[in-house]
């Protein structure tokens, strides 16, 4: 039932206010995605068992089906695993420890006070370095991680061509520190 009144009106600006929302939800927040995960129930009952945890990364697959969420990886240097937590809008759900795919050296801590280009800004910038290479994407993921003596972004796009395109930015300062290009597979000439 709604209130008596001129309803047009009120229902007109809280549609205003729904798109408006939507739009904001669109453009994801990394301090925000952070404090959201680690301010949740599921977060603060799993910290107190795990304090020698810490932030390892962020990681969001650009496609349809995951357009809303981000993951946050919490490392355990004891047992070298990580857990992670995932946001889906305002859900936070949490994936049990996992061993750690790494290259040599150690796992280290992200800072997300470091973290001061948006994701947006980063995958723009990526986006103007990928066209370089005048391939098309069919896939598109980042992370945000500490490696290399940077915060950076770390984004891949996965070719048609099947090719990986790699550019890692610097979370700090916006500059392109490193980009490459793979194949994915070598087919043998005949």
């Amino acid at each position: 039932m709604f209130p008596s009144g001129n309803t047009s009106i009120s229902l007109e600006s809280k549609n205003k206010s729904l798109k408006k929302k939507s739009a904001q939800q669109k453009q994801m927040d990394v301090h925000e995605s952070i404090a959201r995960i680690t301010s949740s129930v599921l977060f603060k009952e799993w910290f107190e068992k795990n304090k020698n945890c810490f932030l390892a990364h962020l990681f969001v697959m650009l496609d349809e089906a995951n357009k809303d969420t981000i993951q946050a990886g919490f490392y355990n240097p004891e047992t070298e695993k990580m857990t992670t937590f995932m946001l889906t809008g305002s859900r936070v759900q949490k994936i049990e420890e996992q061993e750690v795919l790494k290259k040599e050296g150690r796992i280290q801590k992200l800072e997300p006070s470091k973290i001061k280009l948006t994701i947006d800004e980063a995958l723009k910038k990526a986006k103007k370095a990928f066209d370089k290479y005048k391939e098309t994407p069919i896939k598109t993921f980042f992370i945000i991680q500490n490696a290399e003596e940077h915060t950076m972004y770390n984004i891949t796009y996965m070719t048609q061509t099947l090719k990986t395109v790699n550019i890692k930015i610097d979370a700090e300062t916006g500059e392109i520190f490193k980009q490459s290009s793979q194949k994915l597979i070598d087919f043998p000439k005949q």
